[in-house]
C-alpha cells in the first residue's frame, strides 16, 4: 500500500511532464529558424490574413478622433462626452466588424491549425510551427503575447482564447479550410497563391502605370471575400 502511495506522486508529476516537454520542443523547433527565414514567411502571411481583417487599422484613428474631441471639450469647458455619440457610435461598429473578421480567421485558419499542431507536435516543420504560432499571434493580439497575458506555448490557453473569439463573433461566415486532415500546408499554400496574385503581380502592374488588383477587396465582408478568391481558384 506504502508502495502505491509513493507512486502517485511521480505519475501526477509525470502527467504534467509530457505537455511541457512536447511544448518545450515545439519551441526549440521554432528557434532553429533564423530571423530572415522568419521573415520571408510573414511576409505572404501577412498580407493573406490583413486582406481578411480589414477593419484593423480604423480602430486606432477612431479612438484618437474620440479622444479628440473629449479634450476639445474640456478645452471649451463642455460636458466630455458632448458631441461625442456618432464617433463612439463609430467606434463599436468597427470594434465589431474587427472581431468577427478575426472570428473569421480564428475559425477557417487558427484553430484547425492549432489542433493540428497539437496531433502533430514538433514532427512538424520549424516553418509550419511558425506559421501557426504567427497567424495565433496574428488573430489574438500580438501585445497580449508581449505582454505575458498569453503564452504561445500554453496550447490549452490558446485553444481556449481562440474558441472564446468565435463564441463571441459566430456569425462570421467561416469556411474551415481543412483537407484530409491538414490545414497548415493548405493555409500557407493559399497565402502564397494569394501574395502571387495579387501583392506581387501588383508591383508590376504600378511599374506599367496600371490599377492594382485586389483593392475591390477591401469593400468586401470575409463571406464575400471568400467567394471571390474561391471561384479564383485561391481557397479551397
Amino acid at each position: 500500500m506504502h508502495a502505491v502511495k509513493s507512486l502517485v506522486p511521480l505519475v501526477i508529476v509525470v502527467f504534467f511532464a509530457i505537455p511541457t516537454l512536447a511544448q518545450d520542443a515545439i519551441s526549440a523547433k521554432v528557434s532553429t529558424l533564423h530571423h530572415s527565414e522568419k521573415s520571408k514567411i510573414r511576409k505572404p502571411l501577412y498580407e493573406f490574413l490583413s486582406t481578411w481583417n480589414t477593419t484593423a487599422p480604423q480602430l486606432r484613428p477612431a479612438e484618437k478622433a474620440i479622444a479628440a474631441k473629449k479634450k476639445e471639450n474640456r478645452q471649451k469647458g463642455k460636458d466630455p462626452l458632448s458631441g461625442t455619440k456618432k464617433l463612439q457610435e463609430n467606434y463599436e461598429e468597427l470594434v465589431f466588424m474587427d472581431g468577427t473578421e478575426r472570428s473569421f480567421i480564428a475559425e477557417s485558419f487558427a484553430l484547425p491549425m492549432q489542433r493540428e499542431l497539437e496531433v502533430k507536435g514538433a514532427s512538424l516543420e520549424a516553418e509550419d510551427i511558425y506559421a501557426v504560432h504567427y497567424i495565433t499571434k496574428f488573430v489574438l493580439g500580438v501585445p497580449r503575447f508581449n505582454h505575458g497575458e498569453l503564452d504561445i506555448n500554453d496550447l490549452d490557453q490558446i485553444d481556449s482564447e481562440l474558441a472564446k473569439l468565435i463564441e463571441t463573433y459566430p456569425d462570421n461566415d467561416a469556411h474551415n479550410q481543412e483537407v484530409d486532415g491538414h490545414v497548415i500546408d493548405v493555409f500557407r499554400e493559399e497565402a502564397q497563391a494569394f501574395y502571387e496574385s495579387y501583392v506581387a503581380k501588383n508591383r508590376a502592374q504600378y511599374k506599367k502605370g496600371k490599377g492594382a488588383k485586389g483593392s475591390e477587396l477591401t469593400s468586401m465582408n470575409c463571406g464575400e471575400k471568400y467567394k471571390l478568391l474561391k471561384d479564383q481558384g485561391i481557397m479551397h
